[in-house]
C-alpha cells in the first residue's frame, strides 16, 4: 500500500530532476554562445581597428558622405556599448577637482590673452607662456678694410617665456630661454630669471635682471621700429645681470634704482664678480603727457591721445670682462649716463637717446690713456603710411670711442630706412631695411659697409 502511494510522487521527482538537468544544459549552451560571440566581436573590432588606422597612416582620414558611409559605400564601424566600457576601463584615472574636493577658487581655466594663460579662479597662480621667432636674412657689401662680402640666414632670435603669479597676485616671476645663430653661435641661454613683489607702487624684483638703464634695450625686442638695436646701445648700455631692484611709481615719476654684479656686455658670457665691486644703475622717467611707455617702439593702431615721455640714467661699473662691442677691458671703472626722449601721435612716432662714458683704467701704464672719454647717440622715426599695414622708418645713429680698449673701431656711423609691414600687428610681421655704415679704424684705415637686412617675425 505505501508502495503504491509513493509511486506517483517518486516518479513527478524523476521528471522534475530530468527537467532541471535540461534547463542546466541549456544554459550552459547559452554561456557558451554569448562567450563565443563576445571573442567573435572581440576580433572583429581589433580588425576595424586596424583597418581604420592603416587608412589613416595611409592615406589620410577618412571621410563620410553625410549617411554614415565613406566614399567606397561601406559603413563605417564605430564602437559598440559593450567596446565602450572595456575602453573605459583600460584609460588611466584622472583625478576629478570636485571629487578630489580641491576647493573652487584653484580649480585651473585656460585661455589665451596675448599668450597661453593657465590660472586659479583666485587668481593666486598663474602661468602665462609666450613665444618669439624672428629668421633673418643679410647681404654685407663691406670694403677691404672691413671685412668680406657675405650673406647669411640666420635664426636672429628664438625665444620661449614663462610668467605669471605663484601664492598672491603680487608675487610674479619671469624667465625666458633664447636661442640665435647670429655671430656664427648655436646654442641655447637663460636669459632672464627673477621674482618681483608688488607693495603698492614700489616693487621689489631679485634674481638675474635687466636693469632700467637705457630706453631701447628695455622695450620688448619684437616691438621694435628696426629688426635690432641701435649700435650705441651695444657700446654703452648696461644690461643684464645678477642683483635687486626697486622700482616705484607716483604720479608722473617713475624712478628704478639696481645694485648687482659688473655688468656684462653681451659679447661676454662670464657673471660672477671677480672682487667686491657691486654695479649700481639709477633712472628716473617724467612723463610729460601720456606715458610714451617701454613696451613698444611702435603702435600700428593710432595714437588719439599725444604721448611724450623724458628720461635719464646713470651707471657705475667695474668691469670683469673685457668686450670688444663695448672697448672695455678688465679692471676699469666705467660712469655712464644716458638722457632720451620719446614721442607718438596719430601715425607717428620718434625717439631719439645720447650717451657718455667716462672710463678710468688703474691697470694701464700710460696715465694719458688712463681716463677716456666715449660718446654716442640715436634718433629714430617711423609714420604709416597705410594704417595698421605699411610703415616707413628711418635712422641715424653714431659711436665716438676715445682709446683703443677692444672695439676694432674708433668712430661708426649708421644712417639706414626701412618698411616694416604688419599682417597682423607685432604677432606676424615682415620687416626689411638697407644700411650705409661709415667710420675709421685705429690706424686710420676708412671702413665703409652696406647693408640689406629682410626678417620675418611670429610672437604670441
Amino acid at each position: 500500500m505505501v508502495s503504491c502511494l509513493l509511486s506517483p510522487s517518486i516518479a513527478m521527482a524523476k521528471e522534475g530532476s530530468t527537467e532541471i538537468r535540461k534547463l542546466l544544459k541549456q544554459m550552459q549552451e547559452y554561456q557558451r554562445q554569448i562567450k563565443d560571440t563576445n571573442e567573435r566581436l572581440q576580433e572583429l573590432e581589433q580588425r576595424e581597428a586596424s583597418r581604420i588606422a592603416s587608412s589613416q597612416n595611409g592615406n589620410g582620414l577618412s571621410e563620410t558622405n553625410g549617411n554614415g558611409k565613406n566614399g567606397n559605400g561601406k559603413h563605417i564601424v564605430t564602437d559598440t556599448p559593450t567596446a565602450k566600457k572595456r575602453n573605459v576601463q583600460q584609460e588611466p584615472d584622472v583625478e576629478d577637482p570636485e571629487a578630489a574636493k580641491v576647493p573652487k577658487e584653484r580649480h585651473l581655466r585656460g585661455f589665451y590673452d596675448n599668450g597661453f594663460v593657465l590660472r586659479t579662479k583666485d587668481n593666486r597662480f598663474s602661468l602665462g607662456i609666450n613665444g618669439l621667432v624672428q629668421a633673418r636674412y643679410t647681404l654685407n657689401l663691406p670694403n677691404k678694410y672691413t671685412g668680406n662680402d657675405s650673406q647669411n640666414f640666420d635664426l636672429a632670435l628664438g625665444r620661449l617665456f614663462f610668467s605669471g603669479t605663484a601664492f598672491d597676485p603680487n608675487l610674479s616671476y619671469f624667465f625666458f630661454y633664447q636661442s640665435s645663430t647670429l655671430n656664427d653661435s648655436n646654442r641655447v641661454d637663460t636669459i632672464d630669471w627673477w621674482g618681483k613683489y608688488q607693495l603698492g607702487d614700489l616693487g621689489i624684483k631679485a634674481g638675474r635682471i635687466l636693469p632700467q638703464f637705457s630706453r631701447q634695450f628695455y622695450t620688448d625686442i619684437g616691438k621694435y621700429l628696426f629688426m635690432d638695436l641701435q649700435q650705441p646701445e651695444y657700446a654703452f648700455s648696461l644690461q643684464r645681470t645678477p642683483g635687486v631692484e626697486l622700482n616705484w611709481k607716483a604720479g608722473k615719476w617713475t624712478t628704478s634704482l639696481t645694485v648687482g654684479n659688473s655688468v656684462r656686455a653681451l659679447d661676454s658670457i662670464t657673471q660672477q664678480n671677480s672682487g667686491t665691486k657691486l654695479a649700481g644703475i639709477g633712472r628716473v622717467v617724467y612723463d610729460l603727457l601720456d606715458p610714451y611707455t617701454y613696451v613698444q617702439e611702435t603702435i600700428p593702431d593710432s595714437v588719439e591721445i599725444p604721448q611724450l615721455s623724458l628720461g635719464a640714467a646713470i651707471g657705475y661699473n667695474p668691469v670683469d670682462a673685457n668686450s670688444g662691442l663695448q672697448n672695455t677691458r678688465i679692471g676699469m671703472d666705467t660712469y655712464t649716463a644716458t638722457a632720451d626722449i620719446g614721442y607718438r601721435y596719430k601715425l607717428f612716432s620718434t625717439e631719439a637717446a645720447f650717451f657718455g662714458r667716462q672710463d678710468h683704467d688703474s691697470n694701464s701704464a700710460n696715465p694719458a690713456i688712463a681716463t677716456s672719454h666715449n660718446y654716442g647717440w640715436y634718433w629714430q622715426a617711423g609714420y604709416y603710411l597705410l594704417p595698421k599695414r605699411l610703415e616707413l622708418a628711418g635712422t641715424a645713429n653714431q659711436v665716438l670711442f676715445d682709446h683703443q680698449n677692444g672695439s676694432n673701431y674708433k668712430n661708426e656711423t649708421i644712417g639706414s630706412l626701412g618698411l616694416n609691414y604688419y599682417f597682423y600687428d607685432h604677432h606676424f610681421k615682415l620687416q626689411t631695411d638697407y644700411s650705409h655704415i661709415t667710420g675709421n679704424d685705429w690706424t686710420g684705415h676708412t671702413l665703409e659697409d652696406d647693408r640689406l637686412r629682410l626678417q620675418g617675425q611670429i610672437y604670441f
